[in-house]
């Protein structure tokens, strides 16, 4: 019998249903169509790949911390589950992160995720090694040793073929050239620019690196942005439990605080992180010093960065320049230095 192929939360779902125990099954193995694998006995009447599915984390008392892959980014993360019972094989569930890599990320050589050993001591010399959590190759001090050497490599370029490029998935790929995809307008993660980007009318996209939106785009392939000042605010993940973030409104030139997940993307656990991270270079008024001397009658407002609030104080003097950690209101204040962010589907 043919597979059968369903949609969910703008997913597609690959299943294949078995007459028989006999019957053969079939394991695809490329991203783009959607890892599908299936048991020796073929013992179930369904077979649904658990890496394309939602994690059914629960909401009871009795959690304890586990692993799920994200379909979403292509990573797997850790969250609080319930207890799962006998079949959690046919659950997005993982007892640990490297049961989770081997099963949803077999692209990805298994030395990728694993710590560099022999570091430093005498003699020492500089060698490369994978850091899948940034996604970045970065250096080390390296001498030979007693152990085995894993997630090692002699220089970066040798670090970025074996690792980083497997570790792209999807959104290492390019596009064919002469051809045409009629009326759809395609957006393509481009790894090199680290941006998304509208296809030309006469480029299609190749193995699912291909999207209809912006957000969608940066949601798959934005962990492998370097700047996450510039992605949109958005929950790159899924989570169980959301908690106060802050993002930097490439728009609004400011950070916004939202309700989100700890994750990859423009979120920050903080709005001093935040603005630090995002504006300071630029001299926004919210990140510069307070802008007051000496006591006086004019009461006025600055923001404090660090417990994001806007507070009065009186001044010696009542000009405010505009320009500066100093506010004429409490409104101008909270406005400028602790607005909420106001989802825009159209972000570009």
């Amino acid at each position: 019998m043919s597979p059968t192929i369903f949609i969910s939360g703008g997913q597609s779902h690959l299943v294949v249903r078995k007459s028989s125990h006999r019957q053969f099954c079939e394991s695809f193995n490329s991203e783009s169509s959607l890892l599908r694998s299936c048991s020796g006995s073929c013992q179930s009447d369904t077979v649904v790949d658990v890496c394309s599915l939602d994690p059914v984390t629960g909401s009871g008392y009795d959690r304890h911390d586990a692993w799920f892959y994200d379909w979403r980014t292509g990573v797997c993360l850790e969250t609080k589950f319930e207890y799962v019972d006998e079949y959690s094989d046919e659950q997005n569930y993982f007892a640990s992160e490297e049961q989770c890599n081997s099963k949803c990320r077999r692209g990805v050589p298994n030395q990728c995720f694993d710590d560099p050993r022999n570091l430093g001591g005498k003699n020492d010399i500089e060698k490369w090694t994978y850091n899948y959590t940034s996604t970045q190759c970065v250096p080390f001090r390296w001498a030979k040793g007693r152990w085995p050497d894993k997630n090692t490599f002699t220089s970066k370029e040798q670090c970025i073929q074996t690792c980083r490029i497997p570790d792209l998935g999807i959104c290492g790929y390019g596009f064919h050239n002469e051809c045409k995809h009629g009326d759809d307008l395609y957006i393509r993660y481009n790894y090199q620019k680290q941006i998304c980007e509208i296809l030309q009318p006469d480029e299609c996209p190749i193995h699912g690196n291909a999207f209809y939106t912006f957000r969608a785009c940066y949601q798959r392939c934005g962990r492998f942005v370097e700047d996450k000042c510039k992605l949109p605010i958005q929950n790159m993940s899924f989570c169980s439990e959301v908690k106060t973030r802050y993002g930097y409104n490439t728009k609004t030139l400011r950070c916004e605080v939202f309700q989100g997940c700890e994750d990859s993307g423009n979120s920050f656990p903080s709005a001093e992180a935040c603005w630090n991270s995002c504006a300071k270079a630029s001299k926004h008024r919210c990140v510069q010093k307070p802008d007051y001397r000496f006591p006086g009658i004019f009461k006025k407002y600055y923001y404090d960065i660090r417990h994001d609030l806007c507070i009065s104080k009186r001044l010696f003097r009542g000009y405010v320049s505009g320009d500066s950690n100093l506010f004429e209101t409490m409104e101008d204040c909270k406005a400028t230095c602790m607005a909420t962010y106001k989802y825009d589907p159209d972000w570009l």
